[in-house]
Parts: structure tokens; sequence; C-alpha cells
């Protein structure tokens, strides 16, 4: 339905903002901006973290350094969906890094998310029929997805590589807000109040539009993810001797949920 197209856009910064395993351990490590993390480090998760937060910057722009480069993350277009504004994230593993086995499992926390594009709607709401058609937008404060990642390694011309199999996603939204033009044939009365309606009534159509949101948000980065990974060997990604880890150094935090806020 093309009234999910919003929520795509939403959810869409959650996870790419938060750059993957896929994007920060898995390219070819002449990219002087990678940092790869030993297999058999005992503090697998926090040289990950490390990482990402080295990398996340680039990636908004697509340049690695060093000639490297990856598909830019903002603005993400996307179903006629463009995606911009804030490249703020949050990414915590559960201790749940197991890169012998391809595994991976997050929780991904966003302050804010605004979007905008196009919308197609026909929604029957508390006795009301709300119809329209045009351009839309709005914001989402503090999204949330759990995120697992599974994968395989497998032999190419003699050396072994890593695709990803498997990426399932849930997803909650606290706050959100939708601006939707020309409902109603832009009767302006009725479109005012056909905003507040919808506004006012989120839980009675989200739980329709998650399930098929998560699907497409899954399939989508799997094959962003599998086009990257294609780049590097398991043992470029992971090498085989420990790697020294430093404490974690955050940026100044934003304004939002704490990064270690609980699940």
């Amino acid at each position: 339905r093309a009234v999910a197209n919003p929520f795509i856009a939403m959810l869409s910064c959650v996870v790419l903002c938060c750059d993957f395993p896929e994007h920060w351990v898995c390219l070819p490590f002449t990219a002087s901006s990678i940092t790869p993390c030993a297999r058999d480090d005992p503090q697998l998760e926090r040289c990950i973290i490390n990482a990402v937060y080295q990398v996340r910057p680039l990636l908004v722009h697509g340049d690695l350094g060093d000639g490297y480069h990856t598909p830019p993350l903002e603005p993400l277009q996307l179903d006629n969906i463009e995606l911009g504004g804030s490249s703020q994230f949050q990414a915590v593993f559960m201790d749940l890094a197991k890169p012998e086995d391809i595994s991976y499992d997050l929780w991904l926390t966003l302050p804010r998310i605004v979007f905008n594009g196009k919308y197609f709607m026909r929604l029957n709401l508390l006795l009301l029929d709300i119809q329209g058609k045009g351009t839309m937008r709005g914001y989402c404060d503090s999204a949330k997805a759990a995120v697992k990642m599974r994968g395989t390694r497998y032999l190419r011309n003699g050396l072994e590589y890593v695709k990803f199999t498997k990426m399932t996603m849930r997803i909650q939204f606290k706050d959100f807000k939708l601006q939707l033009d020309n409902l109603f044939n832009g009767n302006g009365l009725l479109g005012e109040a056909g905003n507040a309606l919808i506004n006012d009534n989120q839980d009675l159509y989200l739980n329709e539009i998650v399930p098929g949101l998560e699907r497409g948000l899954s399939k989508k980065f799997l094959d962003v993810a599998n086009e990257i990974l294609a780049t590097a060997t398991f043992d470029e990604m992971f090498p085989p001797s420990r790697t020294i880890v430093n404490p974690i150094a955050f940026p100044a935090p934003a304004a939002g949920p704490s990064i270690f806020e609980t699940p």
C-alpha cells in the first residue's frame, strides 16, 4: 500500500544510519578509515562499536577515503520517498556478535527522523472515509528497531567469502506526526480534521503497516549488504589475530534516548 511509504522512509534512516556490520567491517581494508575486528577478540562488541563510530560520518556521503566508495546513505531515495535531515543514531550490540557463525543481533534507536514524499490513501477511520493523493511530510521521534542478521560462508575462486542469507527486523514507533496535503481533494477544513484524526489514532492502522514495512526493509538492506560483502574475504573482515581494543570513546550525547537504554 502506498500509505506505508512514509514509514519505509523513516525506518530506512534508522537502519542505514546505523551502519550495519557489513558496512564497517566488510569492505576491502586498504581504506584507512576501516578498522578490522579480530574474530577471537574477547571484546569483539567493543571493537565493533568503536569501528562504527569512526566510519559512520563517512557513510553519509559514501566516501571512505583511499578511493573506496559506498552508496551514500543520505539522502536515501526509496519508492519515491526522499529522506534526509538527521544523521543521529545509536546502536547497541547485545553481546551477540558471532563472526564465526555470521550472526549479529542489534538494537537500534534514532532520536528524530524527518521525512517527505508522496502518498495515496484510502482509509476508513472511526466511520470517516479519508481519501487523498499528494505530497506528505512529517517526523518520527524515538524510533527503535531490533535487528537479527544471519549469514553463511562460502568458497569462491579458492577464497572464503561471506553473504547474509536472512535479515529480520522488529520495529517500534513512539511519537510521529504526519501532514498529508490535498486530503478530501484539497478541502482545507476537512483536510485539517483528517490529519488530526490520523495523528490521534495511529495505533488503529500501524499494526497493519509495520509487518509489511519490516519485510520490505529487511529485503532492501539484505541486498545492499551482500553487494558490499562480495568485495572482501572472511579473513579480511575478521582477521584471526587479536585486535588491540581501546576503550569506547563516544561522541557528545545528542538529545534523545540513552545509547544503552534497555530495549
